[in-house]
């Protein structure tokens, strides 16, 4: 059966073009494949989409549960902080609804749970009224625990982290929302230094006036998933979110394609799957794993993962290139900070694969191995393809903007540090300077062209600026910005700089 079901889906991937859009859906085990492919056939959900969600509920399930150790005693749990990008109508909130209802349902048990726990002190504390005060002393009031969040002010995620020690998930179906939420309540906001001290995995802690006793989260698990539309994204792509290294730490699904798929009619007797049981059945096993406190149930005690001696091997080869990339660099601003961050997000990623393997009955959770390690990788590769799609569509549209005013500062003959002058002129960011450098040598019809390392020469006057403007114009992938100016690209660097 599990022969059967791997070809299946290998020849039905073929055919729905899946390899096309860049995701190694592969890299799932293979009944979370099949259900991938089968909710874009019935529900016609976009593939790229539901998979990177069916990651985030994982990671969602998993919690504070399991950690991995990623190097000595550096360990992480799963969280996973996640963008869903893409024109209206292309279907990121649907298979958001379908892949989380189980972990909402999950929190419907929580909350009857805690309904009748309340009744229950209600009627214990109406009867102490007639006994002594010691009893009344003795009656603890319940605490309300839930997963998922979709509308909270930060004081109150920290409230209800404090009795779920299992972890939380912010689910927002516009991004924007909760970044705009940071000047929504007060100057005194700490959502996003939250958020950045969480993805660490350092604690946490709030003290009021208003509460005698602080609120301590020793081991925050905070996860973060949400959608933004394309045009939006310079208000996403924010200074002071670059500079902070937020958008580091997020990872990024922006399908290639912009098309939204064609509704198929199914014939009314065919047999049709469940795939809401098939999924539910996966999700609630990880929900099974326990997640451990001590006495005081206050601190976690998760269960500690480590990769198998060929995983981390393969770990450590594949981070040691990106390590040699960056030491090559000479200046530092030149260096990336994402680049830092990936070791984190595919250790992450390597563990909701083993974990998942372990779900569907094709692994088990001795070690994280290295088919797990691989597939991270694998999907690293294809969010960091995406963020570059994201950069180049912002730098495209800041260049679009300001490209004659900056040409016409250049001399005939040019370094690459004069354009970056002229550039800042005009608002251009180093890398839209760099980024337009490079198209502008590939044109049929070049309009500069590159003489030596860092050296460049006018080859066409200004009023023959037409191939420019095709040259710099957004692609079919791209959508035109709304924004008069895209002042977010002003910290984006180029991969490579000439």
């Amino acid at each position: 059966m599990f022969d059967n079901l791997h070809l299946t889906n290998m020849l039905r991937s073929e055919v729905e073009s899946i390899p096309d859009t860049g995701l190694p859906l592969d890299a799932f085990p293979d009944k979370i494949q099949d259900i991938i492919l089968n909710l874009a056939r019935y529900e016609n959900f976009n593939v790229e989409y539901t998979a990177s969600i069916i990651l985030s509920a994982v990671a969602t399930a998993i919690g504070n549960s399991c950690h991995i150790r990623i190097k000595g005693e550096w360990k992480t749990c799963s969280s996973l902080y996640m963008m869903l990008i893409g024109r209206p109508g292309l279907g990121k909130t649907p298979p958001l609804g379908f892949i989380y209802k189980p972990i909402n349902e999950y929190d419907d048990r929580l909350l009857e749970k805690y309904n009748e726990e309340c009744d229950e002190y209600e009627r214990a504390l109406s009867a102490s009224k007639h006994g002594n005060d010691e009893e009344q002393q003795l009656l603890r009031k319940p605490n309300f625990i839930t997963t998922v969040i979709y509308d909270s002010t930060p004081e109150a995620m920290m409230n209800i982290h404090q009795y779920n020690r299992r972890g939380i998930t912010l689910v927002v179906d516009e991004i924007l929302a909760l970044f705009n939420s940071v000047k929504r309540y007060n100057s005194k906001n700490n959502l996003i230094e939250d958020l950045l001290t969480a993805y660490s995995g350092q604690p946490l802690k709030v003290v009021r006036k208003s509460e005698s006793r602080p609120v301590i989260i020793k081991s925050p698990c905070i996860s973060v998933i949400g959608s933004v539309q394309t045009n939006m994204l310079q208000e996403v792509f924010r200074p002071e979110f670059l500079a902070n290294g937020l958008l580091d730490r997020f990872l990024f699904v922006y399908p290639k394609s912009r098309k939204i798929s064609g509704w198929r009619r199914e014939e009314r007797n065919a047999l049709r799957p469940d795939i809401m049981n098939q999924w539910r059945t996966i999700i609630n096993r990880v929900f099974s794993i326990p997640c451990i406190l001590d006495d005081k149930g206050t601190t976690v005690n998760p269960r500690i993962l480590t990769m198998s001696d060929d995983a981390e091997e393969c770990f450590y080869e594949w981070y040691n290139r990106i390590i040699d990339a960056v030491n090559a660099i000479e200046d530092d601003a030149d260096v990336e900070s994402r680049k830092m961050k990936l070791n984190g997000h595919a250790a992450r990623l390597a563990l909701l694969f083993q974990v998942m393997k372990w779900a569907t009955d094709s692994g088990d959770m001795q070690y994280v191995e290295r088919d797990s390690v691989e597939s991270a990788i694998r999907m690293i590769d294809y969010y960091e393809k995406t963020y570059r799609r994201i950069q180049e569509t912002i730098v495209i549209n800041s260049i679009g903007e300001t490209k004659e005013a900056w040409l016409s500062l250049l001399e005939e003959r040019f370094t690459s540090g004069d354009a970056v002058i002229a550039g800042r002129k005009v608002d251009m960011s180093r890398r839209s300077v760099y980024y337009a450098l490079e198209q502008l040598c590939r044109l049929q019809h070049p309009l500069i062209e590159k003489l030596q390392h860092g050296v460049y020469r006018k080859l066409m006057t200004e009023d023959t600026d037409a191939p420019c403007t095709i040259a710099l114009l957004p692609s079919q992938d791209t959508v035109p910005s709304q924004s008069a100016k895209v002042q977010s690209a002003t910290t984006l660097k180029p991969e490579s700089h000439e």
